[in-house]
Parts: C-alpha cells; sequence; structure tokens
C-alpha cells in the first residue's frame, strides 16, 4: 500500500531524521559556486581569499547570502602527487557572555568556508579545481556536511565553552604521538563527537540520493559507505584491541616513551606492561591539558589574560587597554571543567576502558539513527498531481499510454 503524505509531512521525516529541508540542494548549489571560483585560479598562491554575495542558499527557514571562501594551498614534505583536499571547514565566531556565562554565537547569513590543499612544489593553479571535483559525489556530501554545520550554529547560538573546548581539542592536530592505534582513538573521538554526530544523517543522505540509491539498494549502500563502516569500526574498538594494538607496536612505545624523557637504562629495565601504562598516562595528560589549554583561549579576556600574566594586577596596560581579572562565578566555571576533563587523574587506564565502551554505545546509536535516512528515498512510482484541461483527450492520452482498461464484473474483497 502507497502511503501518500504532504509536503510538510516529508519536511518532518527529514527533520526527523537530522536532515534539514534544503539542506541537500544547498550542497549541490555550493559545490557549483566553489567549482566556479577554482577555475578562476590562474597564478599559484599559498592563500585565496574570495567573497561572494551574488548566491543564496536557503536551508529550512536559514538564508545564507553571503559566502567567505579561503583556499589554503600546503607544499607537503616529500610530497609529490597532484593536490589533494586535506580539510574543509566552517569557521564560526562567537564571544563568551559573562553575564550569563555562556558562549553566544551570532546568527549570520554568512558562510566561512575553508579549503585547504596540500601540493608538491610543481602543482598548478587549474589543479586545485580537478581535485575538488574528482569524486563529486563524496565532494557534494562535504558541501551538506559543511552546511549542517552552520544550520546547527544557527540554530543554537548559545552554548558551553567546555563542548566547543572538547570538540576543537580533537580537531586541532595537536594530538599525534606516533602511535598508529592511539591516533586511530584519537581519530575515533573526534569522529563522535556531538557536532559531528549531528552532521552525520546529512553527509550520507547526500551519497545516498546523488547515487540515486534504490530502496532496494539501501541496504548494500549504507553498509559499504564509508562513514558507516567506520561507526562499525568505532563500535567494536574495544580496551583488549587497544592493548593489544599496543603490545604489537611496543617499539613506537619506547620512542614515545624516550621522546618524554624516560631515561633508556630505565627504559630497558621496564616491562612491556609498564611502558603501556606508562603511555597511556602520557596521553591522557596531554589530552587533558590540550583540553585546558584550548578552553582557556575560548574562554577568557585578553583583559583577563593580561590579569593573569601580571598576577592579578588590575588597571590600564602600557597599550591603553584594561586590564580586569575574572570574576569568580567565571572562575567556577572554569575549574569545574578541569574537575570534569581531568577526572580520571591517577587512574588513567579506566579512561581508555570507558571511553571504548562509550565508542560503542555512541556508534551503535548513531548507525541507528543514520539507517532512517531510508525513508527519504522516493517511491519508484510517483504520483503526479495533473490539471486536466480537456477531460476527452487526456482520457485518451492514457488510452495509448496504458492500453484499455479492463472491465471487472465482481468485486474484489
Amino acid at each position: 500500500m502507497k502511503i501518500i503524505i504532504t509536503e510538510n509531512q516529508l519536511k518532518l521525516i527529514k527533520e526527523a531524521v537530522g536532515v534539514p529541508e534544503g539542506i541537500l540542494q544547498a550542497g549541490e548549489q555550493l559545490y557549483e559556486i566553489v567549482s566556479d571560483v577554482l577555475s578562476s585560479i590562474t597564478e599559484t598562491e599559498e592563500e585565496y581569499k574570495f567573497e561572494i554575495d551574488d548566491k543564496e542558499l536557503q536551508i529550512s527557514d536559514i538564508i545564507i547570502n553571503h559566502i567567505t571562501l579561503i583556499v589554503e594551498v600546503h607544499e607537503g614534505e616529500d610530497y609529490d602527487g597532484k593536490p589533494i583536499i586535506a580539510s574543509m571547514g566552517v569557521s564560526n565566531e562567537f564571544h563568551f557572555d559573562n553575564a550569563i556565562l555562556m558562549q553566544i554565537s551570532p546568527a549570520t547569513k554568512t558562510l566561512n568556508l575553508h579549503i585547504n590543499f596540500v601540493v608538491s612544489e610543481e602543482w598548478k593553479p587549474e589543479e586545485l579545481l580537478e581535485s575538488f571535483q574528482e569524486d563529486e559525489t563524496n565532494t557534494v556530501s562535504v558541501m551538506a556536511h559543511e552546511l549542517k554545520h552552520k544550520y546547527d550554529r544557527t540554530k543554537k547560538t548559545k552554548g558551553f565553552v567546555g563542548d566547543t573546548a572538547d570538540y576543537q581539542t580533537y580537531a586541532s592536530g595537536k594530538l599525534n604521538f606516533g602511535i598508529p592505534i592511539i591516533n586511530k582513538f584519537m581519530r575515533y573521538s573526534y569522529f563522535i563527537q556531538m557536532a559531528e554526530n549531528l552532521v552525520r544523517p546529512t553527509e550520507i543522505s547526500s551519497r545516498m540520493l546523488k547515487k540515486g540509491i534504490t530502496k532496494e539498494q539501501f541496504y548494500e549502500f549504507i553498509t559499504n559507505d564509508v562513514a558507516y563502516k567506520e561507526l562499525l569500526e568505532i563500535r567494536n574498538f574495544s580496551f583488549d584491541y587497544l592493548i593489544e594494538n599496543l603490545y604489537n607496536e611496543i617499539d613506537k612505545v619506547d620512542r614515545l616513551l624516550e621522546y618524554s624523557g624516560v631515561d633508556s637504562d630505565d627504559l630497558s629495565d621496564m616491562d612491556d606492561e609498564t611502558k603501556i601504562k606508562d603511555v597511556l598516562k602520557l596521553v591522557y595528560i596531554n589530552l587533558v591539558n590540550t583540553k585546558i589549554d584550548t578552553f582557556d583561549n575560548f574562554f577568557y579576556s585578553h583583559s583577563e589574560r593580561m590579569a593573569q600574566m601580571f598576577g592579578g594586577l588590575m588597571g590600564v596596560n602600557l597599550f591603553g587597554g584594561q586590564i580586569q581579572s575574572p570574576s569568580e562565578e567565571k572562575e567556577k566555571v572554569r575549574n569545574k571543567f578541569i574537575n570534569h576533563v581531568a577526572k580520571y587523574q591517577n587512574k588513567e587506564m579506566d579512561f581508555f576502558k570507558d571511553e571504548c565502551e562509550r565508542f560503542n554505545y555512541v556508534a551503535t546509536n548513531l548507525m541507528k539513527k543514520i539507517s532512517k535516512i531510508y525513508s527519504l528515498i522516493p517511491d519508484e512510482k510517483e504520483q503526479t498531481n495533473e490539471s486536466i484541461l480537456n477531460w476527452d483527450l487526456h482520457q485518451k492520452l492514457m488510452e495509448k499510454k496504458y492500453g484499455k482498461r479492463k472491465i471487472d464484473t465482481k468485486y474484489k474483497f
């Protein structure tokens, strides 16, 4: 039985599975806009900046009418391949409101999009566009992914600095410890951050509809989608698997311990179990410290940092700016954040055990949510609402198209 639903009902279904109305079309539009801009690049530069005012993107009730596109080009060490996109992202300005002790993001109509390319020494300008368009389906899905970040931040203008600091810590690229399994752990921690979880259904829906997946093809599509497969890996990432891999990578564990200052003689006296415990403690310490540094960077004003630098001194600095110490209420917020992120101090192994369990829980629930994008696939047979202007001619057309109708003589029930 086919169920006919209204446009409003379809909109509600899309919103329920995390795909705002119009965002997939906006992703296609943004892809074309960026392609046009990249095609205009004729000189090799380290950075390009474009202001685009003649285009409009609409996502549900949100309109974007200005796009700032920043393209950065980085020559990779010993990299001799064609330009490749290392990352894309949308930036979002915010300030900390001391009255409500929360960060406030302005709901603007501007999209600030950054694209980072890695290139060889002999790269050519036209290769940027070629790289961007090499896999259109995937790139369009990334455009939709980034637009969903913009949508979420526009819809939720108030938030906690701690949440932002936690997300930015994993996205910062500052957590490379030279041990493959630890790097994978950090990658997975980033992948299931709440900000990323919110955009994942949109990203995968874009690929699904771009490929024209039917309901019969959905299972094969979803189980082979790169993001869904990574979620499956995250769900299966256990603490035992982490430890097993650390034993297999013990030479890299040794190098990290030496780099951190452990004497080579002391290292030779340590058994592998002790080395692994010490390395996980080091990883946790650096993770906590990076989160706190990131938090402070977002949390304190320039005036407050100056006051801390001069031991709480208040007044006017040499450059004419005010020096004002943070309020007691503000310091309480910071202490609460520190207590939260450092709660595994002296029991660092428990952090990794609990995180692996969280991997399983979050990934499982997100996979269930993503499976609901099945409802966005249109039926292969669609109802068309037509305005019939000439009844007799319309009947003849239908008879020609479908043949003469058989006359029933009995009820079918």
